[in-house]
């Protein structure tokens, strides 16, 4: 069966300069799929869900954005897919790198669940 998604949100990445991203910016394209991981003993920010690619941090989702996904992380579900939706070299760094949020319809609850590190 094909898996069906439906749009949630769409914004972009924040924090930017503070990580990674231009380090491996020629690698990042359209589509390309990346990986949320809450951070819950972030300083600045309880619900912080920082983006990842191939284990580098490029920054998070804004703030404005992450409460309820960060709530269903910490729960141990990911019903999301996430995908970079556009890229932009010339604009402002809080504006270079737009995500697609889309929830995840037709798999099985056992699919949904984090894996936990022990």
């Amino acid at each position: 069966m094909e898996t069906q998604h439906t749009y949630l949100q769409h914004c972009y990445v924040a924090g930017l300069q503070y990580y990674d991203a231009l380090k491996i910016w020629n690698k990042l394209t359209i589509g390309l799929e990346l990986e949320m991981r809450t951070e819950p003993e972030n300083k600045f920010d309880r619900h912080a869900v920082a983006l990842y690619f191939e284990e580098i941090k490029l920054g998070y989702l804004p703030r404005s954005d992450n409460r309820h996904i960060a709530k269903l992380l910490k729960a141990g579900w990911n019903p999301y897919e996430v995908r970079i939706q556009s890229i932009h070299n010339n604009r402002d760094m809080n504006e270079r790198l737009e995500i697609c949020i889309r929830i995840i319809l037709n798999v099985e609850v056992k699919d949904l669940l984090i894996e936990r590190k022990k």
